[in-house]
């Protein structure tokens, strides 16, 4: 059987974002401004070697560059994690990777958010300064394409129900981190990752390092003691069971109407010559008068004792 390859992409809204240390009094300096916009002007002028004092602000760090180098705490560049996840069937040659995109076969992914990191930063001084480090938070806020992952298979379908992926939490939003296939951890492939900036957010603050998540934490031993996993496959087994358990009818409004259905045919297909009922169906006297017996046996319940008469008075009395 010939090899299929599948495509997937995570939305388009994403961005850099990066968390590293600087001095404390950089920190405290603009904790007091309180004024992003002028903290945004004052790095970008500061980029790539400018003179690191400005107007008597406190240095950021010794030998700062640019605030996408000021990373060694936190660097992603994805997707936000509230994005759609698309998969695509592309040809399986290679031949139009990342070009080729038919809008007409794409399709929604759901998969299982397998854990979230926290990277979360305090943007105000705690009394007590232990365990916590003075940090600067810089994002680019971007719209594009961010990267995309490749599945191959040996000809047979995708399995929607086996994705999964993780997320960094952050002070601005949560990011897509990695994409997993039946476990598997797919390699991010970013030739033609393009984007546009849509704009920067800048924070300082001070960041307790005994509640960040490092990446290293991760390794697929923690996964499996901590159970990730086995939820994991707990919900791929609750989604297979109820998509085997789900008809799905694939038949309009206006064909509805006539349509009988069957354990061969549970509404696939609809029946030309089946005629709609219009008229009720005929029914034997002796069927009749025991429907009317057990009908009149209801009514004599709420009678109050007079068989002729309802609650209100009215007469319901069967004829």
């Amino acid at each position: 059987m010939a090899k299929r390859k599948f495509r997937i992409e995570a939305g388009r809204y994403g961005g850099e974002l990066t968390i590293g240390e600087v001095n404390a009094d950089f920190v405290d300096y603009w904790l007091e401004q309180d004024d992003e916009g002028e903290l945004i002007d004052h790095l970008q002028k500061l980029e790539w070697g400018d003179e690191p004092e400005v107007e008597g602000i406190p240095l950021v760090k010794e030998n700062f560059y640019a605030w996408n180098e000021c990373d060694e705490i936190e660097h992603t560049n994805s997707a936000y994690a509230d994005s759609r996840f698309i998969i695509t069937e592309v040809p399986a040659d290679g031949s139009d990777d990342y070009l080729y995109h038919n809008y007409e076969d794409e399709v929604v992914l759901d998969p299982h958010c397998l854990h979230g990191r926290e990277a979360y930063v305090d943007n105000s001084k705690p009394d007590d300064l232990t365990d916590y480090k003075p940090v600067l938070v810089f994002h680019s806020a971007e719209k594009g394409s961010f990267g995309v992952w490749f599945v191959e298979t040996d000809g047979e379908d995708i399995d929607m129900d086996e994705f999964a992926y993780t997320l960094v939490e952050t002070p601005y939003w949560e990011q897509i981190e990695n994409v997993y296939y039946k476990k598997e951890e797919l390699e991010m492939e970013y030739d033609y990752a393009e984007s546009t900036g849509k704009g920067y957010h800048a924070m300082v603050g001070y960041m307790n390092m005994k509640w960040h998540d490092p990446f290293s934490k991760y390794t697929e031993e923690y996964l499996n003691e901590q159970g990730i996993w086995e939820e994991y496959d707990d919900e791929v087994a609750e989604k297979k069971k109820e998509r085997a358990t789900t008809i799905p009818l694939n038949i309009s409004v206006n064909e509805i109407v006539g349509e009988v259905g069957t354990i061969d045919n549970p509404g696939f297909e609809v029946d030309p010559d089946v005629v709609p009922l219009i008229n009720p169906p005929v029914v034997e006297d002796a069927e009749a008068e025991t429907y009317k017996d057990f009908q009149q046996s209801m009514v004599d319940l709420n009678s109050d004792g007079n068989e002729d008469l309802g609650e209100d008075g009215e007469n319901i009395k069967l004829v």
